[in-house]
């Protein structure tokens, strides 16, 4: 079974502006702007999803080649993990 990616719930609060995520890092009053193809994979983020599911979403809701979305998807989950923002 494939690990399931979740970010931490318990340390941000977000909202969706203007197709953009804009979240808040409770814990360091941070807020980070999250551009449209990681709002695209965000909602499956917040439910819990595996690598492979994530790079699907962002090929079918950004039409973007297989090679760019896993490119995309390992940057923006290393960009999570860097701020410790995924569940363990």
């Amino acid at each position: 079974m494939a690990e399931r990616l979740r970010v931490r719930a318990d340390a941000l609060e977000w909202r969706t502006v203007e197709g953009e995520i804009v979240a808040l890092d409770l814990r360091r009053s941070l807020y980070l702007a999250i551009n449209p193809s990681g709002a695209a994979i965000w909602p499956a983020l917040v439910e819990g999803a595996s690598r492979e599911e994530l790079i699907e979403r962002l090929c079918a809701e950004c039409e973007v080649s297989r090679e760019a979305a896993e490119s995309d998807v390992d940057g923006f989950l290393s960009e999570l993990a860097s701020h410790d923002l995924l569940e363990d």
